[in-house]
């Protein structure tokens, strides 16, 4: 039996297409989740920013299981600027602007060392295999950079 070796998988631009839709995914999990607090007033989901999950706390009132999901429109229009503002970055990184791509997923480490802060582990985890979709997609986008020959 012989064993053929076998081509590691070069990045590709389908690859950076893959890594920058997960900021719209996010945007879209984050906003989904915001709408789902907002009107059906229950504890956001683990696909929550960290940033939404902490205006979502801070704009009810305080009762004795602490704060209540948000009952001001405030709040609501401030999650989804922000799943905006995320979206915005996929735009970008699908233009293969690296830029973009870094700022994004700094932000998103510091909204998941935030989630961390709140306790809420599991959105902690979803927030890391996004990280690892986010940097793999900014590594195809580097890739794809550095290979190019005309477009």
């Amino acid at each position: 039996m012989d064993i053929e070796p076998t081509e590691p998988r070069i990045l590709d631009r389908q690859t950076l297409y893959e890594g920058a839709n997960w900021f719209f995914w996010l945007a879209i999990l984050s906003a989904l989740n915001s709408l789902i607090v907002y009107f059906v007033e229950i504890r956001n989901t683990p696909f929550a920013f960290g940033v939404t999950q902490w205006l979502d706390g801070t704009r009810g009132p305080l009762t004795a299981e602490g704060f209540s999901p948000p009952l001001h429109i405030v709040g609501l229009v401030g999650d989804l600027i922000i799943a905006a503002i995320f979206a915005a970055f996929g735009y970008f990184a699908k233009r293969r602007h690296d830029a973009m791509f870094i700022v994004g997923i700094f932000l998103y480490v510091v909204d998941s060392i935030l989630s961390l802060g709140l306790r809420d582990f599991w959105g902690f985890c979803f927030h890391m295999v996004g990280v690892f979709f986010l940097f793999r997609g900014l590594l195809a986008s580097r890739h794809v950079r550095e290979n190019a020959t005309s477009y």
